[in-house]
């Protein structure tokens, strides 16, 4: 993470909205009588700079797609096995900012990786709470900040949900 780059990048933005754009859940298997549960997830985020206008004004939106996710799956007895999915929740958010100043691209992908994911977070920790209490689902653990963590890599935790 360079605090310089998404330093920088913050002082050319502004955030304009925080859209979710699609969302599902999905269950694979019934949940297990007993048996440790774990859980996989998934982020990725994508940029793309659009023109748009208000008022007959014309500026530069740079959007931003986070895709999240969590797998709850049954933890394998054995470690070299397959864990197997029990369901997944996942969530696509949109979020807009203008561009006030010019910008590098490095400058856009540290900050997309870093600030966009933390402006989401609490959205999407709320939309994995609600969507596995209307489902009956035991409510995978979303930890309150992964800002600090490498957010390219899929993670893998066995603990118990």
């Amino acid at each position: 993470m360079d605090k310089k780059l998404i330093s920088d990048a913050a002082n050319k933005l502004k955030l304009k909205s925080i859209n979710l754009f699609e969302g599902n859940l999905k269950r694979f298997n019934a949940l297990p009588e007993e048996g440790e549960l774990g859980q996989q997830t998934k982020l990725g985020v994508r940029t793309e700079k659009i023109q748009a206008s208000q008022d007959s004004q014309p500026f530069e939106v740079l959007r931003v797609f986070a895709d999240l996710g969590v797998r709850v799956v049954c933890a394998p007895s054995e470690p070299e096995n397959t864990p197997e999915p029990l369901f997944q929740i996942e969530a696509v958010y949109q979020v807009d900012y203008e561009l006030i100043d010019s910008i590098e691209q490095s400058e856009i992908d540290e900050f997309a990786q870093y600030n966009t994911v933390h402006n989401i977070w609490p959205f999407w920790r709320q939309y994995v709470f609600n969507m596995a209490n209307q489902a009956g689902l035991p409510c995978p653990e979303i930890p309150l900040n992964t800002s600090l963590q490498s957010l390219k890599d899929l993670s893998v935790d066995t603990s118990t949900v």
